[in-house]
């Protein structure tokens, strides 16, 4: 049994701050670039992930204000050429591709080398059955390039998410911006972290987006407008 450090002999009172969750925050962020209007979001997590996803979403032209724990996000066209650092982050690898492929030009993607180890190739697959254009030698995993066209048609993909969550919800983030909508059918034996796929789903409804989750392994979002928010 782990021993506490600390026994009290009477009651202890005070305020601790909990820090913001980091998923909540990356998608946010996302969210909030692809919105039709600026959003506000209040005490943000500040980590390397977070603020790997901040230095990826100004280089393609969003921008973003932090002022202590309130941060403005403005949306704004995505464009290239941009060269974007995804650090170790699963978060920035597996979310901005699909919204680099919104972009018009050519976007880069790198990241520490343990980055280039781990899985990707569902999420590069699944977009290019969409029609995007990328550059990975074959080895779908980082390092690689998007020539993005500015836009997504969509209609129907599927993707073995089994492996990560993280690839189901980089697609469903998008999704309400491509042309036709998206419907998404997983296709691996199982999917894990499905209270993040939850939030994914919670999150788009804040933006104005619905998420048809009535059929088993399958997602459909039809095309909308996203509505900048106050968190």
């Amino acid at each position: 049994m782990w021993s506490a450090p600390y026994r009290a002999s009477k009651p202890i009172s005070g305020a601790i701050t909990i820090p913001g969750s980091k998923s909540v925050t990356n998608r946010a962020l996302v969210l909030s670039a692809l919105a039709s209007s600026p959003s506000t979001l209040r005490k943000g997590l500040r980590s390397r992930d977070t603020d790997l996803m901040i230095k990826a979403l100004s280089s393609l032209g969003v921008t973003i204000k932090i002022e202590e724990d309130l941060w403005k996000i403005t949306p704004a066209p995505l464009m290239g050429p941009a060269s974007i650092d995804v650090g170790n982050a699963g978060t920035v690898m597996r979310f901005l591709p699909p919204l680099a492929s919104l972009a018009k030009g050519l976007i880069s993607f790198d990241g520490d080398p343990r980055s280039h180890q781990r899985p990707l190739g569902p999420v590069i697959k699944a977009l290019e059955n969409l029609g995007v254009s990328i550059e990975h030698q074959g080895r779908y995993s980082l390092p690689m390039v998007i020539n993005g066209a500015g836009y997504l048609t969509g209609g129907e993909v599927e993707i073995d998410a089994s492996a990560s969550s993280q690839f189901l919800s980089s697609l469903l983030l998008v999704a309400p911006l491509m042309k036709q909508g998206l419907k998404i059918k997983n296709v691996g034996k199982n999917l894990p972290s499905k209270p993040h796929i939850e939030m994914t789903i919670a999150m788009l409804a804040q933006y104005g987006a619905v998420v048809d989750t009535s059929i088993a392994n399958q997602w459909s979002v039809e095309p909308t407008k996203l509505s900048g928010v106050d968190l």
